[in-house]
Order: C-alpha cells, then sequence, then structure tokens
C-alpha cells in the first residue's frame, strides 16, 4: 500500500467516526483528515484535542458539567466544562454543528440531568482549560 493509499483510507476512517456536524478539512490529495473545531470555539489546534465517541456518564450541577466518553479509538475520557454560577452548560454545547437551543434538552435528555442512552458527542477540550461539545444525536 502506498503512502498516499494509507492517507486516503485513514481519511476515510477518520471522516466516518466524526459527528454529523463536525467539518473536515481537505488534504491537498483530496482525502479528509482531521475535524476541525466549531467556529465558535478558540484554541490554536497544536494546543486542541477532540474526544469522539459515546457518552457513558453525565452529570450535571452548580458550577460544572462532567462527561465519560467512551470514543471511537477505544478509550475511555472524562471531560469537565466549567459554568460558574449556574448548573446550565448549554452555552457551552452544540448540536450537530448548529447552536445548542432550549428544545435540544430533550434530544440529550430523558429528564433533566440524565442523559439518553447511546448519546453520541465531540468534546473538544484546550489546553487553557475551554471546553465545548458537540452533540451528535440521530435524526429522528
Amino acid at each position: 500500500m502506498t503512502r498516499m493509499h494509507a492517507a486516503a483510507l485513514l481519511g476515510l476512517v477518520v471522516a466516518s467516526c466524526a459527528p454529523a456536524g463536525a467539518q473536515r478539512q481537505a488534504t491537498a490529495d483530496g482525502a479528509t483528515s482531521r475535524q476541525r473545531p466549531p467556529a465558535a470555539f478558540t484554541c490554536p489546534s497544536i494546543h486542541l484535542t477532540t474526544y469522539t465517541g459515546v457518552v457513558t456518564r453525565y452529570t450535571r450541577a452548580q458550577g460544572k458539567t462532567t462527561l465519560r466518553i467512551r470514543t471511537d479509538w477505544d478509550t475511555t475520557e472524562d471531560v469537565t466544562l466549567a459554568h460558574a454560577g449556574t448548573d446550565d452548560p448549554s452555552a457551552l454545547f452544540q448540536m450537530n454543528g448548529a447552536p445548542f437551543t432550549p428544545a435540544d434538552w430533550a434530544r440529550i435528555e430523558q429528564r433533566t440531568g440524565v442523559l439518553r442512552d447511546g448519546t453520541r458527542a465531540a468534546a473538544w477540550v484546550c489546553t487553557d482549560g475551554q471546553v465545548m461539545v458537540d452533540w451528535n444525536v440521530r435524526r429522528e
């Protein structure tokens, strides 16, 4: 397998694991490379990590929300979103790449604070502590 074929194959694998709202960059040979963070998320790419997969634990509390994500790369990652003075993290959420709206709560939660089983997300984590979550819910 040539290096170009390997790069194209890797691009297809990465593209198939990305949430629907995630934007992907194209390489010079036309293959896709990596997910781009949401436009509203300002973090230099050298300081940025994304964890994409099924959220297996979800806790909303005053001042912070925590997620455990079983990633598409078979790792388990814990992510904490800080939202001082409130139990509402929605300013740090997107839904399939679009701004998160009050109606989106019903798409991710069974009831307040209880996530629907199998809900997917991409958590964008910056080394400076910024976090944004892009929820990826299958269309009903």
